[in-house]
C-alpha cells in the first residue's frame, strides 16, 4: 500500500506520468485528473483540492456569484480580485468529487491581507507560498517573492489536530472534518505559471507525514502548468458546458 510517507521515486514519477499525459481540454479537467491521481494512489487522501487564483471577473457566472456573496457587496470587491478559485477534487464523500457541489470553498476572494489574516487555513497556504500580501491591499494580482520562473512552494502542516498558528487558532479551522476524518497531516504545492497566475494543491490526508517526505511532491505542480499552460493561455481554464 503506498503511503506518502514511505513513497519513493517510482511512486512519484507515475503520479508525475499521469500527470503528464492528460489529454483534458480544460485546465478544470486536468484539475480533477491531478486530484483523483492522488486519491487514487494513496489511501490516505481524505480530500484532494486544486485551485487557480483567478480575478472575479474571469470567473463563470456562478463563482462571480459566490464571492459577490462571500464578500457581501463589498466595496473592496473589484474585477481584477484575486479569487481562489476550485477546479478539480476528490475525496472519500461523493460531495467532494463535484467542485460544484462545494459549499464552502468552490470560490474564496482574496479581498485584502486583512480578510486573508481571518482564513487561517488560506493565510498560512499563502504563507508557505510566500504570497505578499501587501499585493492584495493594492487590489491587484496575487504576487509570490520566489514561485516566478519554475520554482515551486509548500504548504505543510504537520497535525491538523494540534497545528496553530501565531494567534493560536487552528491552522485547520473546521474541527468536525478533522476528528470525524481523523485527518492528520495536510501538504500542499504551488507554483505561477508565466502569466503570474497562481496554481495550488491542497491534500488532506489520514497519515502523519514529514515535512522532508512531503516536500518531495512540490515538483509534481511543475508538471501540472507544464500540462495545462497552453489551455490556460487559449482561455480554455473551465470545462466546456
Amino acid at each position: 500500500m503506498a503511503t506518502f510517507q514511505t513513497s519513493a521515486w517510482p511512486e512519484i514519477e507515475a503520479l508525475r506520468e499521469r500527470v503528464m499525459k492528460t489529454n483534458a481540454g480544460s485546465v478544470e479537467e486536468a484539475a480533477q485528473d491531478f486530484a483523483l491521481a492522488f486519491a487514487s494512489q494513496y489511501t490516505s487522501v481524505v480530500l484532494a483540492r486544486v485551485f487557480l487564483v483567478l480575478p472575479w471577473a474571469k470567473l463563470p457566472a456562478p463563482e462571480r456569484e459566490t464571492v459577490s456573496s462571500l464578500a457581501q457587496a463589498s466595496k473592496r470587491l473589484f474585477d481584477n480580485t484575486p479569487v481562489l478559485t476550485l477546479l478539480g477534487t476528490a475525496g472519500r464523500e461523493t460531495a467532494w468529487r463535484d467542485r460544484t457541489l462545494s459549499q464552502g470553498h468552490r470560490a474564496i476572494p482574496l479581498l485584502d491581507a486583512s480578510h486573508v489574516q481571518g482564513i487561517p487555513m488560506v493565510a498560512k497556504l499563502l504563507a508557505d507560498l510566500e504570497v505578499d500580501f501587501s499585493s492584495l491591499d493594492q487590489g491587484s494580482a496575487v504576487e509570490t517573492r520566489r514561485l516566478m520562473g519554475g520554482h515551486n512552494g509548500a504548504f505543510f502542516v504537520p497535525d491538523a489536530r494540534e497545528t496553530r498558528d501565531a494567534t493560536g487558532r487552528h491552522v485547520i479551522p473546521s474541527r468536525d472534518f478533522v476528528d470525524q476524518y481523523a485527518v492528520r497531516t495536510v501538504l500542499g504545492m504551488g507554483g505561477a505559471y508565466a502569466d503570474d497566475t497562481l496554481a495550488v494543491t491542497v491534500i488532506f490526508t489520514d497519515e502523519v507525514i514529514e515535512r522532508l517526505s512531503a516536500g518531495r511532491f512540490a515538483s509534481l505542480i511543475s508538471n501540472f502548468k507544464m500540462a495545462t499552460a497552453a489551455a490556460l493561455r487559449s482561455g480554455r481554464i473551465f470545462r466546456a458546458n
